[in-house]
């Protein structure tokens, strides 16, 4: 019943009335409740006509108020970090301002009828019209948002086709200056997009544009707050890549570290971000921490978790081998073949590979009759024995389908 009264009060536009009693009843800003400022005296045409004039005056303010609140509104929001408690806040604000806009104009408009008339008595405003007439009230509103959503539909359509023409740009037409001006002006017009700044960040790349591509990639994952997606592996590699061209591998992995510990990662997801980053450190020759991480990231693990002990461990060993520390990599790699062959059913196949990556360990430390024992082990045909060695290919800029 509320929201029906609501409804009706913001759907008439009548302001004024002589009740049956001789009363001049003028309506308030108030869409509930006692929505009337009743005068026991009939108020001569000419005066009140004047009090209606001056709330023509204020309904003009407040109309150009609805239109300029969501607008700035709207221009400051597409340039903060979205998320969805900021877009809750924006809509509170826009509700406070609007209302504050209205108890403004209603402290004027009452002001007004006391100087005018003198005091008045709050009481309901229920002019006596037909129920044909309030329907046409009705309707007509109903129409006023029908166009407004129609309005804001056709405003938010052409960020659609941008979004389109943007993929057709990169990836079929190959054009990145055509591309990041595209984006430039979406930007400028729409809330931002995780999307759009992972293509421009590639766009940005393919120019030799490093500094904007880091940028955007440091926006991106701004943007995406505590959350991690797959598409965060190829944003976190290509930060990497991306702050090496800039600055130095030791700043790369510093901004890299600074941006893992934002996101709320599972225990997979944690040792998957310390592959990346010690493959990386590796390649550039800075190993300084990378075996103290992984000792704190199995420390870190349940005593009963140890399925990612043992998968971890296993990263652990791969990267030693990588480094040079073949006597700690062996002896890693002893306990691990130790614990899979008591659950060979589990780790079978993985058993495999700890065999061949131990061979070729033992043979970097002369040991070639351990090493072929090992290999003999692993019972993997000797044609493809040489693709099991631990090793890495220098990373190159990661390249993701849009």
């Amino acid at each position: 019943m509320m929201f029906k009264e609501i409804f009706e009060n913001l759907s008439s536009p009548i302001l004024y009335y002589v009740d049956k009693s001789g009363n001049s009843i003028f309506r308030n800003y108030s869409i509930t409740g006692l929505t009337g400022c009743l005068y026991k005296t009939t108020i001569p045409k000419a005066n009140a006509g004047k009090a209606l004039e001056y709330r023509f005056m204020l309904d003009g303010y407040l109309k150009l108020a609805y239109i300029l609140i969501p607008v700035i509104l709207y221009v400051i929001f597409i340039h903060v970090k979205f998320s969805f408690f900021g877009l809750l806040f924006f809509e509170l604000l826009w509700l406070l301002l609007v209302n504050a806009c209205r108890l403004y104009c209603a402290s004027l408009y009452r002001d007004f009828l006391v100087h005018t008339f003198g005091k008045f008595e709050y009481v309901k405003f229920n002019p006596n019209i037909p129920q044909q007439k309030k329907d046409e009230f009705a309707s007509f509103f109903r129409s006023k948002i029908i166009i407004i959503g129609i309005v804001v539909l056709l405003f938010f359509l052409p960020a659609f086709v941008m979004q389109y023409t943007m993929k057709l740009t990169l990836n079929a037409k190959r054009n990145f200056a055509q591309m990041v001006k595209l984006a430039d002006v979406y930007f400028l017009i729409y809330p931002k997009s995780q999307k759009i700044y992972d293509m421009r960040a590639y766009a940005k790349a393919m120019q030799r544009d490093y500094k904007g591509s880091l940028s955007d990639y440091k926006k991106v994952l701004d943007l995406s707050g505590s959350n991690f997606g797959k598409q965060d592996y190829v944003r976190f590699a290509n930060l990497l890549f991306m702050q090496k061209k800039v600055t130095t591998p030791t700043d790369a992995v510093d901004v890299f570290n600074e941006y893992v510990t934002k996101k709320d990662l599972s225990v997979l997801e944690n040792s998957q971000m310390l592959w990346i980053k010690s493959i990386f450190k590796v390649e550039n020759n800075i190993p300084e921490g990378i075996i103290q991480e992984y000792n704190d990231l199995i420390d870190s693990l349940d005593s009963k978790d140890t399925d990612n002990q043992f998968y971890i461990s296993s990263d652990k060993a791969y990267i030693l081998y990588l480094m040079g520390e073949y006597a700690s990599a062996l002896e890693t790699y002893n306990i691990l073949i130790s614990y899979a062959q008591s659950n060979s059913e589990k780790y079978a196949k993985q058993l495999k590979s700890l065999y061949a990556e131990r061979g070729f360990t033992k043979q970097r430390m002369g040991d070639n009759a351990g090493a072929s024992l090992d290999f003999a082990m692993s019972q993997i045909p000797t044609a493809e024995i040489s693709s099991y060695e631990p090793s890495y290919t220098n990373q190159e800029f990661v390249v993701d389908k849009f």
